[in-house]
């Protein structure tokens, strides 16, 4: 299978599986993230997700230019040569709509649809030895899958036009000085870092957790400030109706650890 899906504790592991393409992306890696996204989305077990890629090479290379994936040419062309009307392309391989956490440990190349997917996690930690980059223009395409809207929302400005304009991929040290990624380690070391963050985030209170993503990417990308401020104090009041944030302040009164239900 071109993804593999692991659960270790209240982490999902998803790994990008085709290393003979430099995991690029067809129409089967794209359907089964689909469908493990929605199982991230939709276990309660599952409290927060990372996504890597199989080997030091690749993290993902983009859209698989010979398979005639969604995206490509050939398949937009033999859809509008049957007569169908083809709508603005939806992306369905990138975690949207999740409020859990999503961790992307960039093992190597994240390039195109790769960089989308990259772009899509809500934190990146990069191999010291990854590359990342739209690459969209030199092939005559937009950069899809959100790479025009999240870089340019995530990055100055400029620098956000460099990258899609020039199409070139940059290094790891780079996304880390213009905040592109969070964190470069040595390639032996992300994932170990990347479940090092994961359990961190594990063991803060679930409902807030997803809460406060909500609130960041709701208010912070699509309100005026006091929209924000407005629902920002509508998830807090939420809060404090939860069994969660009880067992909170007893675990702190009590100096033990919180034990959390989701609830």
């Amino acid at each position: 299978m071109p993804v593999d899906f692991e659960m270790r504790g209240r982490v999902a592991l998803l790994t990008l599986n085709r290393p003979e393409k430099m995991n690029a992306l067809d129409a089967q890696m794209m359907d089964q993230l689909s469908e493990y996204w929605r199982r991230v989305r939709d276990d309660n077990g599952i409290w927060v997700a990372i996504i890597t890629g199989v080997g030091d090479r690749a993290f993902c290379s983009g859209r698989d230019l010979l398979a005639g994936a969604p995206g490509s040419p050939e398949y937009h062309r033999a859809r509008k040569a049957q007569g169908e009307v083809v709508p603005p392309r939806e992306v369905h391989y990138t975690p949207e709509g999740i409020w859990k956490p999503v961790i992307g440990a960039i093992n190597g190349y994240a390039l195109a649809g790769g960089f989308a997917l990259a772009l899509a996690c809500d934190l990146r930690i990069a191999a010291d030895t990854a590359r990342l980059g739209s690459m969209a223009v030199k092939r005559n395409l937009l950069g899809g899958g959100g790479q025009t809207q999240r870089l340019t929302r995530y990055v100055p400005f400029a620098k956000a036009l460099e990258l899609l304009l020039l199409g070139d991929h940059i290094s790891a040290g780079e996304c880390e000085r213009i905040g592109l990624v969070n964190k470069v380690v040595p390639q032996p070391e992300l994932l170990t870092t990347a479940f090092d963050w994961a359990e961190r985030i594990c063991k803060n209170g679930p409902l807030a957790v997803r809460a406060t993503k909500e609130a960041a990417y709701r208010g912070g990308l699509d309100m005026t400030f006091r929209e924000g401020m407005r629902l920002e104090g509508q998830f807090y009041n939420a809060m404090l109706e939860t069994e969660d944030v009880l067992e909170g302040a007893a675990a702190f009164k009590e100096r033990r650890e919180p034990v959390w239900q989701g609830r």
